[in-house]
């Protein structure tokens, strides 16, 4: 039955709960990858390692569903699960180089400008299954403009 909630998304508040919960294992990942590329890592290890544990965790979560949805799955999905798991993988990675390079309180609103790469993308390529109206957009220039505020009284 869960999992049919969330296949379905006939339930949009469990959407917004799962975002909640993603910003936040986002902001600690941001919090502990500080911690480890300053102590313990190079950024390249801490990205491999992370990423290696998140695979794990994630295979255990959820095995007895790969099995069942992975021969349901369109074999041209494949490709554009290689191209979303190289875009999650450079992204961790390049977040752990700037968290090693600069200060994480710029570096994670910075890493915060992703709804303004989403949305764009999402109007260019999903039209069908998105709609961006006005109040979107004006959302995510606020999300943008507080990311410059933050970044440029940081400089200063």
């Amino acid at each position: 039955m869960l999992k049919n909630i969330f296949v379905n998304g006939s339930h949009p508040w469990l959407g917004y709960c799962c975002a909640i919960a993603a910003a936040i294992a986002y902001g600690a990942s941001q919090t502990i990858g500080k911690h480890v590329t300053t102590n313990y890592a190079p950024p390249l290890t801490a990205t491999a390692f992370s990423l290696f544990f998140g695979f794990v965790y994630v295979s255990i979560m959820f095995h007895k569903h790969i099995a069942i949805d992975l021969p349901a799955s369109h074999k041209a999905g494949i490709f554009w699960f290689a191209i979303s798991g190289i875009a999650s993988a450079s992204g961790v990675a390049l977040m752990y180089f700037a968290i090693n390079s600069a200060p994480l309180v710029v570096v994670s609103p910075v890493f915060a400008i992703s709804p303004l790469i989403t949305l764009t993308l999402a109007h260019i390529f999903l039209k069908k299954l998105e709609k961006i109206t006005r109040r979107t957009v004006a959302g995510t220039s606020l999300v943008v403009l507080g990311i410059i505020i933050i970044a440029i009284s940081r400089t200063l």
